[in-house]
């Protein structure tokens, strides 16, 4: 057996054994789902989840618990609690405590705000989403008749928790409330992260400046029923603040609101700290079933609490089979295709090299250096400018217009090989296009086909899928890309030691878009040492993303296609982790 018939003999074993993987990952996720419906059958927990259509059009997630037997009430009369998780929490966070309040007695809705998992529409960031509550309030209240919806429970966790504050004084079913650490005031959180001009104006937010929070529309009148629990440590959001809307509320001077802090826990450990919950559950229980509780001396009210074990099936062997699956189809895939379709088309390929050896090529290469790189930083100015104008934003002006603008004019300065842009871009498709297209599908595949099989066991496995089909996904692919080709087409065909430029032309059009879009350093990410490092390595990054992309492309015979190793995983990684404000 010769070696090329023995790679393209690894490359087959490669995709079988991946897919025999694929296969077992599917199984494990079915095993895991009927351990977890065991879990709730055997706890007599009723589930389901619903989707809820706004005023927009806007198709919001939801899930509701109740014990089974409450379930065949209709009388509307089971005391309901709301939870409204933070931001880039999965709906399933919380888990733990809906089981916890389900013996207790409650039916527990968890509601996934709009730009959130499965949830459409990007984040209205406290804009729309109380309003969507109400209107997920409205659509329990016609669908489940066990349900009291008249006198509800909220349960609200940091930005969760400022949804919940303007909720509870808007909606006067809202009964009783606990904000973990509410996200109250943005004028606190822009301070910390100055974000305004950052992401600027979104599809669902139009100026952060215009949004009203819980400390403009909730006060002592409209808001009954509330406490606060805030942890000391917190560096996300500010103990002062929750202190301030405490005194905004008149806490100080009623029995009905109180702040309760909690020292030496930070942000996180608040919410999972198990003390925290119980505070939590006394205030729920006092308003609810037992008024004999005294939540003036809850220090000693959560000593008479006990929580039930939680014994909730959990395992990630789908995950890492489905993982390893996927990488060993990608290089099955990528070794039969490089050796039984790239390498042919890159041998029949006909090649032109850089050869200055003529004065009048020099000066040539010199007029398309000094002409692409004006072009270069005309553009980041003429994008400056109109995001000055029409939308003061980083993200769409630096990342997205910018590279726009200048890939669309880099494309009409041909190099000194080619006579004009015409007989250059015919030139490419003749000779890289094919090889492009076939890299290009070689990489994506099995990142289309991971996420498609990680969404279909999460969704039998009932967790969160990554919610891929939406406008934000598309938005990160032309910021990432953009970018990356945008310098491909500024630097086709340099000599390698010209194209170290970068490195300082980078940072130069950064701080010419911070001239007209200004953004203040973040004192949450370390304030001004972090910004200027950030400018500082900008042009690094690029290059080294650039010579990744040179060295990859040794194998697959084509440079822009190698992009997508980097990218396209970026982008996975930042839909599933992080909720969607584009």
């Amino acid at each position: 057996m010769n070696k090329r018939r023995l790679i393209n003999l690894i490359g087959i074993l490669l995709i079988l054994v991946s897919g025999i993987l694929l296969i077992s990952s599917i199984y494990s996720a079915f095993l895991l789902r009927e351990q977890r419906l065991k879990f709730f059958k055997n706890e007599e927990i009723f589930f389901e989840s619903f989707h809820v259509e706004t005023r927009d059009n806007v198709m919001l997630n939801g899930m509701i618990f109740a014990d089974k037997e409450d379930k065949k009430l209709d009388d509307n009369s089971v005391p309901t609690i709301l939870i409204i998780n933070g931001i880039n929490a999965k709906i399933d966070l919380h888990l733990y405590k809906m089981y916890q309040l389900v013996k207790l007695g409650y039916a527990v809705l968890i509601a996934e705000q709009r730009g959130h998992g499965e949830s459409g529409g990007p984040s209205g960031f406290l804009s729309k989403e109380p309003k969507d509550m109400e209107e997920f309030i409205d659509f329990i209240e016609d669908t489940y008749d066990f349900c009291n919806t008249t006198h509800l429970g909220l349960l609200g966790f940091s930005y969760g928790g400022g949804i919940g504050a303007i909720l509870q004084a808007r909606d006067d079913r809202i009964h009783v409330s606990v904000l973990y650490h509410p996200l109250t005031s943005l004028d606190g959180v822009t301070e910390r992260i100055p974000f305004q001009n950052l992401v600027g104006s979104t599809p669902a937010i139009k100026s952060i400046d215009e949004i009203k929070d819980a400390t403009k529309i909730a006060d002592e009148e409209n808001s009954k029923n509330i406490l606060i629990i805030q942890g000391l440590e917190d560096e996300l959001i500010d103990p002062e603040e929750s202190e301030d809307f405490y005194d905004n509320l008149d806490g100080p001077q009623r029995d009905d609101i109180a702040l309760e802090k909690r020292p030496g826990l930070n942000h996180g450990e608040n919410e999972e700290d198990e003390d925290s919950f119980k505070y939590a559950i006394i205030w729920l229980e006092h308003f609810f079933h037992d008024q004999t509780i005294d939540i003036s001396n809850r220090d000693d009210e959560i000593k008479k609490i006990s929580l039930e074990e939680f014994n909730y099936p959990e395992n990630q062997i789908s995950e890492i089979l489905l993982i390893l699956s996927i990488i060993l189809l990608f290089f099955g895939i990528n070794i039969v295709i490089l050796r039984s379709i790239i390498m042919p088309l890159w041998k029949n390929k006909s090649f032109q090299k850089i050869k200055l050896d003529t004065n009048e090529k020099i000066q040539d290469y010199k007029r398309m250096i000094k002409l692409r790189t004006i072009v270069y930083v005309l553009a980041v100015i003429g994008a400056g400018l109109l995001c000055s104008m029409f939308n003061r934003s980083l993200v769409y002006g630096y990342f997205l217009l910018y590279p726009i603008i200048t890939i669309i004019i880099m494309l009409f300065i041909p190099s000194e090989l080619h006579s004009n842009w015409k007989e250059e871009w015919k030139n490419w498709i003749k000779n890289d296009s094919k090889l492009f297209i076939i890299n290009l599908c070689a990489i994506m595949i099995p990142m289309i086909l991971f996420l498609i099989i990680f969404s279909l066991n999460a969704s039998i496995m009932l967790k969160p899928p990554i919610n891929f089909l939406n406008s934000t996904a598309i938005i990160y692919i032309f910021i990432f890309f953009g970018s990356v080709i945008m310098d491909f087409v500024y630097l086709r065909e340099w000599k390698p030691r010209h194209t170290l430029i970068i490195i300082i032309l980078r940072p130069l059009t950064l701080i010419l878009f911070v001239l007209f879009v200004p953004i203040k350093p973040f004192p949450i990410l370390g304030g001004l040492i972090s910004f200027i490092l950030f400018i500082s390595l900008i042009g690094v990054i690029f290059w080294y993303a650039r010579q990744f992309s040179l060295v990859m492309a040794r194998y697959y015979k084509n440079y822009v296609s190698t992009y997508g190793l980097i990218l396209f995983p970026v982008v996975i990684i930042m839909l599933y982790l992080f909720f969607r404000i584009l």
